[in-house]
This record gives structure tokens, sequence and C-alpha cells, in this order.
């Protein structure tokens, strides 16, 4: 059957009738939204970005790349308060939410493997202080959360949680902070 009000291409079965014009549009917007330069960049970890500055002579263009600064300094208040928690805890875990109500995936994903060690760590719900959420994206030069320290060591996210879960890794660091709450 033919439909001549649809000029796409479609299935002739009419219970599968599909309009492959709508099917293609969700792709040429994320293909669109990608492509801008507002969001190749919205999506560049904190930590790595720079600021490039053209200052101009007499005959050529010089570049500079000066490093952004972070919004705290390390004697504010907030960095203080931050470094006296890592110190404080062998194990800590700045997270969304608590050990017991995890209020993102990524979270929770590193509360199980926190628990799984059977260890006694210690969280931090970043949702409750917004100073604290933007204080440790500076103080550890990582963008996201959670963010893990053992033994005043920061380790990272979620993702490398898992990396270092699957090699092996993360235990030892435990064992390590387990001998030294003893």
């Amino acid at each position: 059957k033919v439909c001549c009000c649809m000029p796409s291409i479609f299935i002739t079965n009419p219970i599968y009738y599909i309009d492959f014009t709508t099917m293609i549009r969700p792709i040429l917007f994320a293909t669109a939204l990608l492509s801008s330069a507002s969001c190749s960049t919205a999506f560049a970890p904190a930590a790595t970005a720079v600021t490039t500055q053209q200052q101009r002579t007499s005959s050529s263009t010089i570049t500079s790349l000066t490093p952004l600064k972070m919004s705290d300094s390390p004697d504010s208040p907030t960095q203080l308060k931050i470094q006296s928690l890592v110190d404080d805890n062998p194990v800590l875990l700045f997270m969304k939410g608590s050990k017991l109500f995890p209020q993102c995936g990524f979270s929770n994903t590193a509360c199980q493997i926190l628990q799984s060690y059977n260890i006694d760590f210690e969280t931090v719900d970043v949702l409750a202080d917004e100073q604290i959420r933007q204080g440790v994206k500076d103080f550890s030069q990582w963008p996201t959360i959670p963010q893990l320290y053992v033994c005043g060591e920061f380790v990272g996210g979620s993702d490398i949680m898992i990396e270092m879960y699957q090699s092996g890794e993360l235990g030892e660091m435990i064992e390590k902070a387990k001998a030294d709450m003893v």
C-alpha cells in the first residue's frame, strides 16, 4: 500500500507502518547538539580547562595558556573543613545522599563497592552543603561526585573505584585502611 501524504520510506505492512523521517529527527537533533561549540566545552573536565589569551605585538600574535584559578583558596574555611574530614576519617566518601539512601547511581555504586569490603566508612552528603559540593571538586581537582579518600589520599570517582575493585588494587588500599583503624 502506498501512502500519498507521507514522502518518506515506509514498511508496507499496515501493522508495522514506520515513518523514517520521524525516526531520524532525534538523531539529527543529537548530532546538532553535539557539534555545537558550547556543548563540547560543557563536558570538558574543570581541572584541565585553560584560558587562552592573545596579545598582539607589532608583527605577530603570541598565544599563552593560563590555568583557570580555583574558586576557593587552600586556606578558606571550606577547604580547611574538607581537609579536616579527610584527615579524621581513614575511608571517606563524598557523595550525593547517604550510604543508607544514595541519591545517584554513581554514589550507590561507590557505596556498594565499599560495603563489599565490610569496612566502616564515613560519608559526606554534598547535596546538603553547596560549599562542600563545590569545594571538594576544587580540593581534589576532580570535576565529579562521588569522590573517595582512603588514608588521606584521593582515589577517584566511581569509575576508578570499579576499575580498582576489579583489579584488586582497591582491596589492598582498604586492607591498609583497616590496619590503620585498629
